[in-house]
């Protein structure tokens, strides 16, 4: 948990027993959510954790994508590499619609092609999207943020099978293989949606054979 904080609940208790408590939270960040093939990632959300003495904790996620218009930015316009007489350029601009596209060109023959890619990191995990290549001369790509409609509230207990997480991915969206003893590995890195507490790389990268390559970057974000 990141940033835990103690906070007290008003209690109630009806005529039958039942006890309510009522928490009054501060306003939060949208959600953030990558998992890879082999159940690797993490989501950040802000939750409640119940200590509950002589049974079983209780743990309440609130999951919302973001509410507001997304607007990206770069920190560098233009990105460039070179090998040999070979250059590649990416010429990055912003969607007023609240996308990038890029006029990507490749001159020369070094490079077998140039790939402009979207890295995106939530916590220690990272995935890659190659958004679009180009083998020789020029050509446009365009990239947009994922997004998704959530505004969801999540009551489990701290022991949570392995089952019952494969399901509450499933609903957000998630598509994954069929394993012989539970779910198999999740088909594609699965991103839970776009947002401001995502952190993101644009990187343009030519291909120079056996797994050589020549890359630039730059910081991207996306912001309300």
């Amino acid at each position: 948990m990141l940033d835990p904080q103690i906070i007290q609940p008003e209690e109630a208790t009806d005529t039958g027993g039942s006890q309510t408590l009522t928490f009054t939270l501060q306003e939060s960040m949208p959600a953030a959510g990558l998992l890879r093939c082999r159940w690797e990632g993490m989501f950040l959300a802000p939750a409640i954790h119940v200590d509950v003495p002589m049974g079983r904790d209780i743990w309440i996620f609130l999951i919302r994508s973001p509410w507001f218009p997304l607007k990206p930015s770069v920190s560098k316009p233009l990105l460039s590499i070179a090998h040999d007489q070979s250059i590649a350029n990416a010429s990055i601009n912003i969607d007023p619609t609240g996308g990038l596209t890029a006029a990507v060109s490749n001159t020369g023959t070094s490079f077998k092609k140039v790939s402009l890619v979207m890295s995106r990191r939530v916590g220690e995990f990272v995935s890659e999207e190659v958004i679009g290549e180009v083998g020789s001369g020029t050509g446009n790509l365009s990239w947009r943020p994922i997004m998704r409609s959530f505004d969801l509230c999540f009551a489990m207990s701290s022991s949570m099978s392995m089952g019952e997480l494969a399901g509450v991915a499933q609903g957000l969206g998630a598509q994954f293989s069929s394993g012989f003893f539970g779910p198999g590995s999740i088909i594609a890195d699965y991103i839970l949606c776009d947002g401001p507490r995502t952190g993101y790389s644009l990187l343009l990268r030519g291909d120079l054979g056996l797994l050589h390559h020549e890359e630039d970057s730059t910081q991207a974000s996306l912001a309300w």
